[in-house]
């Protein structure tokens, strides 16, 4: 089955086990969220899956290879990464920004397919207008947009061969409004039929429960459940997890869970009931 998979990872940084026994998997087709609280081992684990570190233990595969027989170009036309830290400071203009996300396909395709995959990866994240622009002058929710449609471009096919793409995003809301959250994330759902998983690293739990098809929670490097929102956004794990005091409701439309700070008892004036 075509998949991107960690299967048993463990890894340790200065004598602390930052993995511990650590399995997932991204389907083509799904958005996958991998949440826990700060410190949990979930950019770890992504680096991992990029093929960027390499864990003691376990291994991960694409489509049942492991990342370490892949030569890089290879690796790079089949896995695309937005790193937290994927600003540029760089005097480029947008288009450039794009073009060079298209490096691995040097040597497989020509110049016009290259630029039709940067024309079609600019339209699918709306970004098109933004092509002429200088991208250091952009504000941040634009940044963020040319950054994924950056990494669009880099594993964009314009004749798909059938083979699965990933998106691997490393927390890519966290800068952005809640509008500009809503938009990226539908962005990334739109391109889910193209045969592109994405694992995608996300903080805000209804976030990502509106969103995910499936979701893993991560604490002090393990697992702690997986499953859908509906099996993973439980109070019991998360307030575990998290340290937090959350409560868990239903979404009355959607049918999703909904995570609030838990409930108070109504605060009582100290001049209430005297005369």
């Amino acid at each position: 089955m075509s998949c991107l998979s960690a299967d048993k990872l463990t890894l340790a940084r200065a004598n602390r086990r930052v993995l511990q026994d650590v399995s997932l998997r991204v389907t083509p087709g799904e958005v996958v969220a991998l949440v826990g609280p700060n410190g949990a081992g979930k950019s770890t684990l992504l680096r991992c899956l990029s093929g960027e570190l390499t864990a003691d233990a376990g291994c991960c595969s694409l489509d049942g290879t492991a990342l370490r027989a892949f030569k890089a170009h290879d690796l790079a036309r089949r896995r695309a990464v937005l790193p937290q830290d994927a600003d540029t400071r760089f005097p480029l203009m947008v288009a450039d920004v794009m073009a060079m996300a298209r490096a691995p396909w040097r040597r497989q395709a020509t110049p016009q397919h290259n630029q039709r995959a940067v024309r079609a990866a600019a339209a699918a994240a709306g970004v098109v207008e933004l092509m002429a622009r200088d991208f250091r002058r952009l504000s941040g929710g634009e940044r963020q947009r040319v950054q994924l449609a950056r990494v669009l471009a880099q594993i964009w096919d314009t004749h798909w061969d059938g083979q699965s793409r990933y998106l691997l995003l490393d927390e890519p809301t966290s800068s952005l409004d809640v509008g500009h959250q809503q938009r990226l994330l539908r962005v990334v759902r739109e391109v889910l039929p193209m045969g592109i998983g994405v694992l995608a690293v996300l903080h805000d739990l209804n976030l990502a429960a509106a969103f995910a098809d499936r979701m893993y929670l991560l604490a002090a490097g393990r697992l702690v459940t997986q499953g859908a929102p509906t099996a993973v956004i439980q109070a019991g794990p998360i307030n575990s997890a998290y340290g937090a005091e959350l409560d868990v409701r239903t979404d009355a439309h959607s049918g999703r869970p909904l995570v609030l700070p838990a409930g108070r008892a109504p605060y009582q004036s100290p001049l209430s009931g005297s005369s």
